[in-house]
Parts: structure tokens; C-alpha cells; sequence
């Protein structure tokens, strides 16, 4: 029997099925479609020995355009060069199932990985885009896979870790979350910065006591971090100062370069971790059960502790109890007892 030459749509697809890890629910009917992107993103158009940038919207029907931007009229032009037209960050080739290719031109650019997702969010199917250094990327709402050569990489993104977030410590704002995993994760960690952000729990501020020192009051400017004009801000503060950044539970910045202190409790509770930053953090989580803290390495990780410990080990344990505001009134009493005994605040 004599066997089909492989195509580079077949080998593109074959490559998604071994080394991807993107659930088949964003793949299901759509292997035509995204066979055929993959393999014009792994072998990208050349200009005068620059890789051109390319993008396309993989979908099973149109999706919300007022979400996204609008269709360009290409209807007096081929394919070849709806395709140059697409350049993955303004513009992209809309593939929707069982349809000719569009051009569709975005309400406003992208520049960061949070950045596809919250456009995947309005479509079913993927994005599919390869940048000018030949880097490849498969988007989902909740996920980005990374193709440089021969290395896949998979990264969870914000929507779905702030859910993980909220599942643990319901107790949490949604929005607020979601808005400070984005800055982690695509604005402080790719600038090399390590910094710390603690996230209040309740609408009214606790005295932390000992735990902590005032730092730099700024509540009387009124920045919330949800104000992406805000936002130059927040990063000059994450950038130059040493100490933490203690964010309200709506999303108001009230103080910076807070320097977090530990009990003797949480000394005990939380062993020392790979760096001062994360075990200043997990501790004075434990000792302020009314918080959470995000920290960015310099190296590029961020990490989100409440009671200690990591929330994905939180999540994964047996004995998880949500962090409702009852539970936290119940922890901060706990503490307050633990405080009196090793002596006065």
C-alpha cells in the first residue's frame, strides 16, 4: 500500500498533537484550518532576511466583531495578499470555519501575551501567530503555547490563575486579582524587576502592628491600580523602591516601600524559601491572614502566598478551607492570641 506524502499542514498538525498541550475542546473541527496556519507560521514569509510577522483568528463562525474591531473590504483581493496584509498584532486573517479568509483590523493593538488571551476570549478557536524573531504562538483564553524550534512552551495566563486566586480566598476581588496578576506577569516580571504587592482582604485596613511598617502613605492621591492610566506609577514604585507595595481591596494603592516584619509564629510555621522576597512575603501572610501577597522574582516567576503557602499548593490540598470573611476574622483572632503570647504588640 503505498502511504501519503506528508504535507507541511500534516507535519504542522502532527507536531500540535505531540508536543502541544492545548485542550480539544479549542482544537475540535477545526484541523483544516489550523493545520494550514500553523504550517505558514513554522515556515514564516522572509523580507530582505526579516521573518514577517503574521497572524490569523481560528474560529468555527464569525465572532463578536464589536468586541474585537471590523472587517476590512478585501474582496477584490487573493489570498497572498490578505495574508501580507496580517501582521499579528494590528491586523489578522480571519479563518472562521466553512468561510474565505478575511482581513480583520483590530479597535486597538496587542503587545503582550495577556493581551492575545483577552482577545481569545471573544472567539472560538485560537490564535495563531508568528512574531519577526520566528517565535510562534498558539493562544487560547487561558493559556499561550510558545514554538521556538524545537521547545513548546505552555503558560497558563491570568484569567485562569486569578480563578484558582478566588477559589481559594473567595474573600478576594476578582477584578483586583486578575488586574495584579497582569501587571506580575506582563508588566514588572519582563523589565527583570522584583517586587512585592500585598493585597488586603477587607475593605478596612487591620492594624498589622508589628508586622509591618507604615512605609510611604499615598492613599490621599487616589491611584488604583485598575487605572491603566495609573499604571506608569505603580511601575516606577515596583522599579525604585525596595519594600512592598500594600494595594486596598478595591484596587487603590495606600502605601509603598513597606518593609514586612515576622513573629516568631510564622518563623516557625514557614521555613526560609530560595530568596528573602518570597520568605518575607509567605510569612507575613501567615502573620496577616487578611492579606495575600504577589511577588516577581528578578528572574521572571511570580508567586501568590496567602497563609504561608503558595495558593497552587493551597489548591491541590485535601484540607483546603476557603478563605471567607469569616474564616479571616477567625484567623486574625488566632494570630492576635499567637502575638500576646510571644509578648505586647
Amino acid at each position: 500500500m503505498t502511504r501519503e506524502p506528508e504535507t507541511p499542514e500534516s507535519l504542522a498538525w502532527g507536531e500540535l498533537q505531540r508536543r502541544g498541550s492545548i485542550p480539544p475542546r479549542y482544537l475540535r473541527n477545526l484541523e483544516r484550518e489550523i493545520s494550514r496556519e500553523l504550517a505558514r507560521c513554522f515556515d514564516p514569509a522572509v523580507h530582505e532576511q526579516v521573518i514577517r510577522p503574521y497572524g490569523a483568528i481560528v474560529c468555527r463562525e464569525t465572532p463578536q466583531l464589536e468586541r474585537l474591531g471590523r472587517i476590512v473590504d478585501t474582496a477584490s483581493l487573493t489570498d497572498d495578499v490578505i495574508e501580507s496584509l496580517a501582521d499579528g498584532r494590528h491586523s489578522f486573517v480571519l479563518a472562521a470555519q466553512g468561510q474565505p479568509p478575511r482581513l480583520l483590523l483590530l479597535h486597538e493593538g496587542i503587545d503582550t501575551d495577556q493581551d492575545y488571551a483577552s482577545r481569545a476570549m471573544w472567539i472560538d478557536g485560537v490564535i495563531i501567530c508568528n512574531d519577526d524573531k520566528g517565535i510562534v504562538r498558539i493562544v487560547t483564553n487561558s493559556s499561550v503555547t510558545k514554538v521556538e524550534g524545537r521547545r513548546w512552551m505552555a503558560t497558563a495566563l491570568v484569567f485562569e490563575a486569578a480563578e484558582d486566586i478566588v477559589q481559594v480566598v473567595p474573600a478576594a476581588d476578582l477584578t483586583v486579582v486578575r488586574r495584579l496578576l497582569e501587571l506580575c506577569h506582563h508588566r514588572i516580571s519582563p523589565g527583570s524587576v522584583g517586587t512585592t504587592m500585598i493585597y488586603l482582604l477587607t475593605d478596612e485596613e487591620q492594624p498589622a502592628g508589628r508586622r509591618r511598617d507604615d512605609g510611604v502613605r499615598v492613599e490621599t492621591m487616589n491611584i488604583s491600580v485598575l487605572d491603566t492610566g495609573h499604571e506608569p506609577l505603580v511601575l516606577h514604585q515596583a522599579r525604585y523602591r525596595d519594600g512592598a507595595m500594600l494595594v486596598g481591596r478595591s484596587g487603590q494603592l495606600l502605601a509603598v516601600n513597606v518593609i514586612l516584619l515576622s513573629e516568631r509564629a510564622s518563623e516557625d510555621a514557614v521555613r526560609p524559601m530560595k530568596g528573602t522576597r518570597h520568605t518575607s512575603a509567605a510569612r507575613h501572610t501567615y502573620d496577616c491572614p487578611d492579606v495575600l501577597a504577589f511577588v516577581v522574582s528578578a528572574d521572571g516567576p511570580v508567586t501568590v502566598f496567602s497563609d504561608g503557602q503558595r495558593i497552587a499548593d493551597l489548591k491541590a490540598s485535601d484540607q483546603l478551607v476557603p478563605k471567607t470573611p469569616d474564616r479571616i476574622a477567625a484567623l486574625l483572632e488566632r494570630r492576635r492570641a499567637e502575638a500576646i503570647i510571644d509578648g505586647p504588640e
